[in-house]
């Protein structure tokens, strides 16, 4: 016998649910590197989407802009990478909830956008599926294809 396709679906509120928590994250990345910037440089988050690999695979890409503030228009947006490293750590361990938890991350890319900069960074991110029993977002147990 075999499962119905709508068993087979993840329902649509917990990929909301996920998606959500992604958010939330970034937003705490955002708070925390906007904090350890110059008063003149502002960081806010532009996107943070939760991805899931084949595997146990899964992470968050984040979007974040630091720009200059109208009153402080010599300010050094470039400051915003010196703090990225620190900050990476700061969210080192921070729960995704429904999700897993931040084990790593990288900055993977940066690129000047008007009056600032634009950072790319990745987080890794784990769960331990016994502490997630109704997350609803089950991994994905299949093999990577030969």
């Amino acid at each position: 016998m075999t499962t119905p396709y709508w068993k087979e679906v993840t329902p649509l509120f917990t990929v909301s649910h996920v998606h959500h928590a992604a958010r939330r994250t970034g937003e705490h990345l955002a708070a925390l590197l906007d904090s350890a910037t110059p008063p003149g440089v502002d960081v806010r988050l532009i996107s943070a989407d939760a991805y899931q690999g084949r595997g146990s695979a899964r992470w968050l890409d984040v979007e974040l802009h630091a720009t200059k503030g109208h009153v402080h228009p010599h300010a050094d947006t470039m400051e915003a990478l010196d703090a990225v490293a620190p900050v990476l750590d700061a969210v080192t361990d921070h729960e995704v909830k429904g999700f897993g938890w931040v084990t790593g991350s990288a900055l993977t890319g940066s690129h000047a956008i008007r009056e600032g900069l634009a950072l790319s960074l990745r987080l890794s991110v784990e769960t331990d599926t016994q502490s997630l029993p109704d997350s609803g977002f089950a991994l994905d147990n299949r093999g990577r294809a030969a």
